[in-house]
């Protein structure tokens, strides 16, 4: 049995500033220097990252059970998520997953495809041919209204408008100043009262908008088929309804994760395909073969491999969720190959899909947009979490479907709008925080098709 490596870092702050600063391309640094796994020292503390699949399967799928979610979405981010999907454990969070999946189930999802395809052409529609736009601002709206629509039924253009302005606003305070992040950790305080101040306001004003849906939803029902009104008829074992405050919870979840993410990959794939143009081209032969100019609908799915490969290759090079973390409740020993190691009890674990992604071990030429490595000869070759944009085990992200649904149809209505172009000398640079965010937009312009 070996005991981890371990990288020691600054005397007294170990690698801090270098998990604070640049975290990714720490976490990539790892992923090539260590073939398993490292011990991590940081600032009186230490973490272990897990650099190879087999190890990614153990603490996700086969020793699940014996950790659980990591202290930062508990602690600092407490605030937004509560204790809602996102960081609860145990027992709670299975009865809560049980309780949110049907809204998920693959015959309501295919339910939502027209309301997906309405706010894409809305959307591209509203985009002036030849106008340079910053995309990520406006695949966040569309993400926002379709995630409204089809999770929560009916949602006013005010609420929308308050929670869009909050959720920016509360994502912009986990993706500030990094240098003034790390130094409010060493001090334990906040060194932007102004910043905090915002966040703090924008955390209440997104709590009070998704009260006022829950009372209003009691008072007028709506659809007990969509999210909100299956949480709300959902009864526990012994007959107890959600509390208000879990509803709240649950429901800011959902908003939060049910558009941020997407938003962030459409964007990502829309830059992507306006610098390398001969694969956008691709992609146009194929949608026009397939859908022409009609609304994509749920039946393409499966006849669009190229998109497929587009998306998967997208969220390979930027999978919104960069980084993934756990805390283990007791000692475990973890295998991969010949090699046994042990990983304390009570110590946190990080895994980053978006490092493993970039692996070269697993991907030629890792840092390329190339969709046609996705053949399916590679990914029979390809160790299972080599690749989880989604996470894996039974914390698998409950709205794959609903995503990938989500993320085909609106990609293929953004290829039938025209061809995309980015700002040449623009700077594009992914920012990780909760999600990878571009720190300084995508700006981007669309001329229509000759």
């Amino acid at each position: 049995m070996k005991t981890s490596p371990r990288t020691h870092g600054l005397p007294r702050f170990g690698h801090l500033i270098d998990v604070g600063i640049r975290p990714l391309g720490f976490f990539t640094a790892l992923q090539r220097t260590y073939p398993d796994l490292v011990t991590v020292e940081v600032y009186g503390g230490e973490f272990t990252y897990i650099s190879h699949p087999d190890l990614v399967e153990e603490i996700l799928v086969t020793q699940q059970k014996k950790v659980q979610k990591d202290g930062f979405l508990k602690q600092h981010a407490k605030p937004v998520f509560g204790n809602g999907l996102l960081a609860s454990d145990g027992e709670f969070w299975l009865r809560q997953r049980r309780m949110a999946q049907p809204a998920f189930h693959r015959t309501r999802i295919a339910e939502y495809a027209a309301v997906m395809s309405r706010h894409a052409d809305t959307t591209f529609a509203a985009i002036s041919p030849g106008s340079w736009v910053d995309i990520h601002p406006v695949m966040m709206r569309l993400t926002l209204d379709i995630v409204a629509e089809t999770l929560f039924g009916t949602v006013h253009t005010d609420a929308k408008e308050r929670i869009g302005r909050a959720l920016e606003t509360i994502m912009a305070h986990f993706a500030g100043d990094s240098l003034l992040q790390v130094l409010g950790m060493i001090l334990q305080r906040s060194l932007d009262p102004a910043e905090e101040a915002a966040y703090q306001n924008a955390v209440q004003t997104f709590d009070t908008v998704i009260d006022a849906m829950i009372m209003e939803r009691k008072r007028n029902p709506q659809d007990d088929t969509d999210l909100l009104g299956m949480f709300l008829v959902a009864r526990d074992i012994d007959e107890t309804p959600m509390s208000d405050t879990q509803l709240r919870d649950e429901c800011k979840t959902m908003f939060l994760a049910g558009h941020e993410t997407t938003a962030l990959t459409l964007s990502w794939t829309l830059w992507l395909l306006a610098t390398h143009p001969e694969i956008q081209q691709t992609l146009a032969t194929e949608v026009a073969s397939v859908i022409g100019q009609r609304a994509p609908t749920i039946e393409d799915m499966g006849a669009l491999p190229v998109l497929e490969q587009v998306i998967r290759e997208s969220m390979r090079l930027y999978p919104p969720a960069w980084v993934i973390q756990r805390e283990s409740l007791e000692a475990l020993t973890v295998t991969v190959g010949a090699n046994t190691y042990t990983i304390p009890a009570e110590h946190n674990i990080s895994l980053s899909p978006a490092a493993m992604h970039r692996d070269p071990r697993f991907f030629a030429d890792p840092d390329t947009f190339i969709p046609s490595r996705w053949t399916q000869d590679f990914m029979a070759q390809l160790p299972k979490y080599a690749y989880f944009p989604f996470g894996g085990g039974p914390r698998l992200c409950i709205g794959q479907q609903f995503a990938m649904m989500e993320l085909t149809l609106i990609l293929a209505r953004a290829i039938q709008a025209g061809t995309w172009q980015a700002k040449r000398l623009q700077r594009v640079v992914a920012q990780p925080s909760i999600t990878q965010r571009p720190k300084y937009g995508i700006s981007l312009r669309v001329r229509p098709h000759p």
